[in-house]
């Protein structure tokens, strides 16, 4: 079930460093827009790798509509972590499917806006189908401008209902997903601006992942069992500055605060610098570091007296750090004709998982730590 590292890259791509747009209400682009993203991710030591093509499109309609439509087909290959145990001498170790995993998967989302004056309101939905997993949803949102269009307030809300049916097993399970934003951005200055968001999700039904076991020494192996609801919190600032002195340079800096009821807590901690050179080329570094403690649930290997009726050894759900970095070059070519203006951008992306780069340390091992990159490049024409 690919569902969770699709999503991963496909945010990983939108996150990837770049101009972190003004939220203003009122249209947005005058013009017809096309994009296409190819992007490429792959773990160490052989386990998964997904490519991902994603097409999207937007186009005024009169005067105040905007429609936009994105496809994705994306591609998951490679082995993947199933449950640990621990080896003759006590160790723990990591145990892989086989190798022959390949999934995939197509989705589709469509939307609709309509801006008045100083309101946009937004509508729309998407599906997505793999052969295991089924999911549709619909959100909807509101910007408005405030203060002159110096705040902007940003509200919006999804539903989301998911069916999975694993491979193998004889039944399919559902769950249904909630996620409210409530935003603002603030222009502080000609050259900076700072942006807030707060997030509140809620998931009830089959949370569990039908592909994880766990390990019960003395007992064999288990299903991953995890609770039937959960409730998430996520806090995202954002600050732009722009120096007009450094050849119209920009520094971006964004930091998260995340915590859930299965006793998740996660910070992270994002620097950007965006650098015009020569000839409308921009060069864009970036750093990232990410940090979570363990699910309350969580051990990498269960005895007979802590297994409980909730249990998991997903590696996703233990306490780690992730620590790494990347570079995004852009170049844009201003046309007169039909087509008005061409972007071009790549940019890759490595980092680190260890267990020791969480904050204040874990005695887990080293065990699950591996390593990953992304490549990603995009064009994107405007007429």
């Amino acid at each position: 079930m690919s569902k969770n590292i699709i999503n991963s890259l496909s945010l990983a791509a939108l996150a990837l460093p770049g101009l972190m747009q003004d939220a203003h209400a009122g249209r947005a682009e005058e013009t017809y827009n096309a994009d296409i993203l190819y992007g490429h991710y792959a773990e160490s030591n052989q386990r998964m790798s997904v490519d991902i093509v994603n097409v999207s499109a937007s186009a005024p309609i009169g005067k105040a509509f905007t429609l936009a439509v994105d496809f994705v087909s994306d591609t998951m290959s490679g082995a993947s972590p199933m449950f640990n145990m621990k080896d003759q001498n006590g160790q723990v170790k990591q145990i892989l499917s086989g190798a022959s995993i390949t999934e995939q998967r197509y989705a589709g989302v469509a939307s609709l806006s309509y801006a008045l004056e100083d309101v946009t309101l937004n509508f729309g939905g998407g599906v997505s189908s793999e052969n295991d997993y089924q999911s549709g949803h619909f959100n909807t949102g509101l910007s408005w401008d405030l203060n002159k269009k110096l705040t902007t307030l940003n509200i919006s809300a999804s539903v989301a209902f998911d069916e999975v049916s694993p491979t193998g097993y004889n039944y399919t399970k559902s769950k249904t997903s909630q996620q409210y934003l409530l935003g603002v951005t603030q222009i502080l200055d000609k050259h900076s601006l700072v942006q807030s968001n707060m997030t509140f999700s809620y998931q009830n039904g089959f949370l569990s992942d039908p592909y994880k076991l766990v390990f019960v020494e003395g007992g064999g192996v288990q299903s991953d069992a995890r609770p039937g609801k959960k409730f998430q919190w996520g806090w995202l600032t954002r600050y732009a500055r722009h120096f007009q002195d450094l050849n119209d340079a920009a520094l971006h800096a964004d930091y998260r605060f995340y915590i859930d009821d299965w006793g998740i807590q996660a910070h992270m901690v994002e620097l950007q610098w965006q650098q015009p050179i020569v000839d409308e080329w921009i060069i864009m570094p970036r750093f990232r570091y990410y940090t979570q403690n363990q699910a309350d649930f969580y051990q990498s290997v269960f005895n007979t007296q802590n297994v409980g009726s909730v249990h998991s050894s997903d590696y996703r759900l233990a306490g780690f750090g992730t620590l790494g970095g990347g570079v995004k070059i852009m170049k844009s070519f201003q046309l007169n004709g039909f087509v008005k203006d061409i972007k071009l951008q790549a940019a890759f992306d490595y980092f680190d998982r260890k267990a020791s780069y969480q904050i204040g340390g874990n005695n887990q091992g080293s065990f699950d730590n591996f390593s990953f990159y992304m490549v990603t490049a995009s064009v994107n024409v405007k007429f």
